[in-house]
């Protein structure tokens, strides 16, 4: 069957009628390089995306890993994949209680934010997953900062905590319910601050600056080549590219929840739809 037929059956046998504004249907539930506009999205000058993946169960936690290959957290299936640079979609381990974001160590060991079990979950490289910190306040996000620090967000915790080891802590910053972190090489941390829809700065000796004000629902950052954040702004289906004066750009506009976006090595952006199941990539100069 050719590749033609097979969209055009796919088209004939939905379910629902989909505007494709001339855009490829993508490939079910795998990875695809399709092009093209998706019904409601619209693009900034100069910026460009593909559907990477699809068919996805509220996939959310996006993880670039040095092969190339693309980890996700599947909150609503409860587990996480591997999405390899060929496309292929294989599971690292399942009956997670939602998780939420995910990071890895030098040693191939993956952690999870398991908000459903408030607690890190940890993954080794043969797939055995045990707890690695338990007793949380509904972790959403974690991140390794320079000096090996495990940062977590702690939601209804309402606060930043920094693990030097499961047992060893301190709180970066607390008061608001954080859900995203990147950290600059000046030595600060980034935090989106939900509560006050805002992306803010904690210098080192906790001195918090407000970077941008009135962000719709900011759920997860990254820091780009260019030294600007990358942040998205669920409630308002929005990409966003912020400087640190906090002059912003709305890279994509008409999103469906979208979160964690995160770079690969060689520069591309990628960005998770929970609700439409799919991960965009995402092209341009940033």
């Amino acid at each position: 069957m050719t590749r033609e037929t097979r969209v055009n059956r796919i088209w004939k046998t939905a379910v629902a009628t989909v505007a494709l504004l001339g855009a490829n249907f993508p490939a079910a539930g795998g990875a695809t390089g399709d092009t093209g506009a998706i019904a409601g999205i619209t693009a900034a000058p100069g910026v460009a995306y593909t559907v990477f993946a699809t068919n996805l169960s509220g996939p959310r936690g996006l993880l670039a890993n040095q092969d190339g290959s693309l980890s996700v957290a599947e909150e609503t299936a409860g587990r996480v994949v591997r999405i390899t640079s060929a496309g292929r979609i294989v599971q690292i381990a399942g009956g997670l209680k939602g998780p939420h974001d995910l990071e890895s160590d030098a040693h191939g060991n993956l952690y999870v934010a398991e908000t459903g079990r408030n607690r890190i979950a940890q993954i080794t490289p043969n797939g055995v997953v045990r707890s690695y910190i338990d007793g949380l306040n509904a972790p959403v996000d974690l991140a390794f900062n320079p000096q090996g620090e495990l940062l977590v967000c702690e939601f209804s915790g309402e606060r930043v905590i920094a693990f030097k080891s499961p047992t060893d802590k301190r709180i970066v910053i607390s008061g608001f319910r954080p859900h995203g972190l990147a950290f600059h090489q000046s030595g600060a941390t980034i935090v989106n601050d939900i509560t006050g829809s805002r992306v803010v700065r904690v210098s080192p000796n906790g001195k918090v600056d407000v970077i941008a004000a009135k962000v719709e629902l900011p759920i997860g950052v990254v820091i780009g080549p260019s030294g600007d954040l990358y942040v998205t702004a669920r409630d308002a289906g929005q990409l966003l590219r912020i400087t640190l004066s906090g002059s912003r750009t709305i890279l994509l506009h008409g999103l469906k929840t979208p979160r964690d976006p995160v770079f690969d090595a060689k520069g591309a952006l990628f960005v998770a739809e929970s609700d439409a199941g799919r991960i965009l990539k995402v092209t341009g100069r940033f």
